[in-house]
Parts: structure tokens; sequence; C-alpha cells
């Protein structure tokens, strides 16, 4: 059971309705939650290296911060501990290669956070906060904005995708150290100015990546030679003749990475993309999310089946996706759950 087992993130900052689902698909594949762990103000999970552990960001008095959960045999939840990233709105955690290191990206407060592990995964220290300065063009770029921490394939990077300043940035890494050279990452600048990057993801060759921009609502194409990132393709999230308020989300690849799908909130979406042999992109579909702000979508473990997390019709829904020809068609199935906002397994 534990193999099909997914969780979902449902924020209530004030009380505990919302907190940790973990979700699974029943034998009729419609949508079930196995046990609900009570949390305030979680927002975006990872595993530890060994997937032993499930780290979610969350609010502690006022405050960004990050907690670790021990992930039981059902695939219950159990809080090992949590602790301040002197930080505010972390919204996004990655566990770093080694296990000996933790990071949170903390957009209203222009900073990424380093925290130190115990062996058992629970959180030993805060480490430092590192702060951003600059800003954008765009009304929402008046600081830096870091919204996502990952490190590249090869474990060498941290990258830091900063909505704020069209930024890109790598960090070197050193499994025993952490960080290093923090005054110096490598950086590269998301044209045209204003697009707002938030979330990338690389295909498995590493060799390309591709990265969702929320405030521009594109998807940049980019080449990696393993350093250097080099400017291939930008295509729209939205139709052609779209004249409202939107913002993109979430970016994921299928399973066989043959498809590329992103998330719209305004036009609440899901724009379906074939990845090309050349890496580059070409819109398909553009499916409706059946709720309000799809914040996150995702591919179940079947590899059959998507969710998508629709925050402010307070939805969970599921899609049924063939990976053949990348159609996405809704089954009309959905749970009941506060502010859904990160799906993750």
């Amino acid at each position: 059971m534990t193999n099909d087992i997914f969780y979902v993130c449902a924020m209530t900052p004030d009380d505990c309705s919302g907190g940790i689902m973990s979700c699974f698909l029943d034998e009729r594949k419609h949508l079930q939650v196995k046990s609900h762990t009570p949390f305030c103000g979680c927002s975006y999970l990872g595993y530890s290296i060994d997937r032993k552990v499930l780290y979610a960001t969350c609010i502690i008095d006022g405050e960004g911060g990050a907690a670790a959960f021990k992930i039981l045999p059902d695939g219950g939840l159990e809080l090992l501990n949590k602790l301040p990233g002197n930080g505010r709105s972390s919204c996004y955690i990655t566990a770093a290669p080694g296990g000996k290191y933790l990071y949170t990206a903390n957009y209203s407060s222009a900073s990424i956070s380093e925290f130190r592990l115990n062996e058992d995964g629970s959180l030993s220290e805060l480490v430092r906060t590192i702060h951003f300065d600059g800003r954008g063009v765009h009304e929402r770029q008046d600081s830096a904005h870091p919204h996502f921490v990952k490190f590249t394939p090869d474990g060498r990077r941290l990258m830091v995708v900063d909505l704020g300043l069209d930024a890109v940035k790598q960090f070197e890494f050193d499994p025993e150290c952490g960080l290093i050279d923090v005054e110096s990452p490598h950086c590269f600048t998301i044209t045209p100015p204003g697009s707002g990057p938030r979330h990338l993801i690389f295909n498995r060759q590493c060799d390309k990546a591709y990265v969702i921009n929320e405030v521009g609502n594109t998807v940049s194409v980019l080449d990696y030679d393993g350093k250097n990132f080099t400017f291939r393709q930008q295509l729209s999230t939205l139709p052609a003749d779209f004249d409202g308020y939107s913002k993109a989300a979430a970016i994921r690849f299928s399973a066989d990475e043959r498809f590329l799908l992103a998330s719209n909130r305004g036009f609440d979406s899901i724009a379906v993309y074939r990845v090309l042999d050349d890496g580059a992109l070409m819109l398909q579909d553009i499916v409706p999310s059946n709720g309000v702000s799809p914040r996150d979508i995702n591919f179940l473990p079947d590899n059959r089946h998507l969710a998508a997390a629709n925050e402010f019709s307070d939805n969970l829904v599921l899609f049924d996706f063939d990976p053949e020809s990348g159609k996405l068609t809704c089954c009309n199935n959905e749970l009941k759950m506060p502010r859904p906002l990160a799906v993750y397994w």
C-alpha cells in the first residue's frame, strides 16, 4: 500500500483542520484519504534522501520554518520536530544529497534557509539564512522572492529560482559543509524582464531545463551543459485569445518525459505540451482544472492519473492521463479539503 501513497498538504494557517493527507487510489480508481496529520501552515513537501522522512514547510509563531515527519509503515506520519527558519512565507523545501542538510525558500523575506539534520532525519539546527537583494520591473518584483530550491541531478549545485529577480541562481554545494561561495552564485537571467520564474525541472539527461514563469504565464526551455544555461524556447501557458488575469504555477513531466504539463491560476486550467525530439515543446491542449486556482498538479504513483490541487475551491481533482497520446480527461472524482497546495510522492 505504501508504494501507492501520495501526500497532499492543505494549508490552514490558524488551525489544524488542514495539514498533510496521505492519499491513494482505491480499486475503483477513486481518490481516498488514508490518514490525516493535522498541522498548521504547511505549504510544500519533500522527502529525505532515504525517503524515510517527509519534510514540510510550516509557520512557527508567524514566521516560516521546517518540520520533519517520520513516515510510518502504513504511510502515516509522526512528527519528529520543527524549527523556525528566520524567514517568512517558506514555500519550497528540499533535502541535500548526503542527508546532512535541508533548505527552504522564503518568498516574503528574500532569503533561503539552511538547516543541519540529525542522523534520524530530524532537524538539528538552523545553520544560516542567506538573503538576496534587488528587484525586477513588475509590481510583484518589489524585492527578491525566492520561490524554489532544489539540487541539480548530479547533486553538486543548489538551484534557487527567484521570482522577484527573474533569476536562476546556482550555489556550489559540499555534502559535509553545505553551501559554499554563497556570495558569488552562478546566475542566469530569465527574459523578458518581468517573467517572474517560479519552478524548474530537468529532464533525465540533464541537458534541458524547463522553467515555469508565474508572472509571464510562460514556460522557458533552456539548454544546460552542467553549469551554464542557454535559452532555447519560450511558450505561453494560455490560449492565444485569452485577455484576463492569470498566473502560472506548477510544472511536471509525465513518467516517460514525452509530455510536460503546467497549471494556470486565473484561467484555471492545465496546459499539456508534447516534448519534441530536440527537447523543444509543442502546445497540445489546455484542459480546465475543474476548480479554482490549481496551485499544484502532479502525476500519481500509477503514472496514469494526475491530481490537481485547486487552492480556492478546496478540492483535489482526479484526471485520467493517456501516456501514449498525452490526452488529459477529468474523472469527475475529487476530494474536498481546505486549501490544497501541494501533491507529492
